[in-house]
C-alpha cells in the first residue's frame, strides 16, 4: 500500500502536457479535473498552513467532480458488495471516498512540479483506457487511468506501475470480509479516518488482521 499511496497520491493530480495530437473525451475530460487541481494548488492566497482547510476542501470538491466513488467503491469490494444492505453502501462509498481523498490529498500537498505526458487512449464502449507517463528527476513512472461513461467521462481506477488501486483495496477487503461482517469493515475504515484526523500515518485500509 505505501507504493500507491505515495506514488498515486503525489502524482494523480498533477499538471499534464498531452503527447497526443487529438485527445479524446475521456482524456480531455481528465485534464479538465487535472487543471482545476493545479490552479489551487499553485495558487498564491491558498498557501500556507492557515489556509489549508480551504485548500483541501477546494481539492475535495474537484476530485467529487471526475472520480466516480460508487463505481470505485463497488469494484473495491468485489463480489462481497452485494451483502451490503442499500444503505450500508451508501454508508460505505461516503466513507471511503473520504478515506481515500484524505489519504491522498495530504499527498498531493507535496506536488512539486512533476510533468505528465499522455501515451496512449483507448476507448471500448463506456469504458476509456488513459496511458500516461509522469516524468521525475530521477525516472519514468507509467500511472494508468480508468474510466467510465455516466453523464460524463469518471476516473474508477489508477493503475501505478502496474499497481491497480482497485485491486490493491480489494485484496484487503477481502482478507477482513473472509472474517468479518461488512459492517466492520466499515467501521474499520471510519476508524482510519479518524486516524489521519488525529495526525497519524496510515499506511493501508483495514489494518491488521487479528
Amino acid at each position: 500500500m505505501n507504493k500507491i499511496a505515495s506514488v498515486f497520491g503525489a502524482l494523480v493530480l498533477v499538471v499534464a502536457f498531452s503527447a497526443v495530437a487529438l485527445a479524446g473525451e475521456p482524456q480531455v475530460r481528465l485534464k479538465g479535473g487535472i487543471d482545476k487541481v493545479i490552479a489551487i494548488l499553485s495558487d498564491p492566497a491558498l498557501k500556507g498552513p492557515a489556509k489549508r482547510v480551504e485548500r483541501q476542501k477546494k481539492l475535495r470538491t474537484v476530485a467529487d467532480g471526475f472520480f466516480d466513488w460508487r463505481e470505485l467503491s463497488k469494484r473495491a469490494v468485489g463480489e462481497s458488495w452485494p451483502r451490503y444492505t442499500p444503505k450500508q453502501q451508501d454508508d460505505f462509498v461516503v466513507s471511503f471516498s473520504e478515506l481515500l481523498q484524505k489519504t491522498y490529498i495530504l499527498k498531493l500537498e507535496k506536488y512539486n512540479n512533476e510533468k505528465v505526458t499522455y501515451v496512449k487512449e483507448q476507448v471500448e464502449g463506456n469504458q476509456a483506457f488513459i496511458n500516461t507517463l509522469v516524468v521525475m528527476k530521477d525516472k519514468n513512472i507509467p500511472i494508468n487511468y480508468i474510466m467510465i461513461k455516466r453523464d460524463q467521462w469518471m476516473v474508477y481506477d489508477v493503475v501505478v506501475e502496474g499497481v491497480s488501486l482497485v485491486k490493491n483495496y480489494r485484496s484487503q477487503f477481502s482478507k477482513v470480509l473472509s472474517k468479518e461482517s461488512p459492517e466492520a469493515l466499515l467501521q474499520r475504515i471510519k476508524d482510519k479516518i479518524k486516524a489521519l484526523d488525529d495526525g497519524k500515518n496510515v499506511d493501508d485500509v483495514v489494518g491488521k488482521e487479528g
